[in-house]
């Protein structure tokens, strides 16, 4: 088994990439400043610039990852698809609206659990889920860093 581990950073959070034969298992993110690594993966140079440069993207801008999707059901890779399509940097969505676009519109507990368990945050932005009185509900690595991504991706949340 081959695996890479990289870390990039800004000064508002970090993000380490885990690699297993060149697949992507999963982005761990936190507010905490870890010190970046050099790239080690054959796109590490690439998600280094992203990260770095986060603020001043006007777009998600992922290059296509080799993912590992192997420990994902069909549900949860429908959720995070569709999100992936429909929930553009600036913009948010609630839990509740997800679910409906997924087919499931009493499925918002449900489409709470994918998020939670999205191994790719960032590729797959749960930060821009929203509990349905459009608090931030929950978020893994912290309420104060789902705040940050929100305002760093221009997203306005109230009128």
């Amino acid at each position: 088994m081959n695996k890479i581990v990289e870390t990039f950073s800004n000064q508002w959070f970090s993000a380490t990439f885990e690699w297993t034969d060149g697949f992507l298992v999963q982005i761990d993110l936190t507010a905490e400043q870890k010190a970046a690594t050099a790239p080690r993966s054959a796109y590490g140079v690439e998600l280094a610039r992203i990260v770095e440069h986060y603020e001043q993207l006007g777009a998600d801008m992922w290059p296509d990852l080799p993912l590992d999707r192997r420990t994902l059901t069909a549900f949860s890779l429908k959720v995070l698809e569709t999100l992936r399509r429909n929930t553009p940097r600036g913009s948010w969505t609630t839990y509740g609206q997800l679910a409906a676009l997924c087919g499931s519109p009493r499925g918002a507990r449900a489409v709470g659990g994918v998020m939670a368990r999205n191994p790719w945050p960032l590729l797959y932005p749960c930060h821009r889920v929203l509990a349905g009185n459009l608090g931030l509900g929950g978020f893994g690595p912290g309420i104060e860093l789902k705040q940050t991504l929100l305002t760093l991706e221009k997203a306005r949340l109230r009128g």
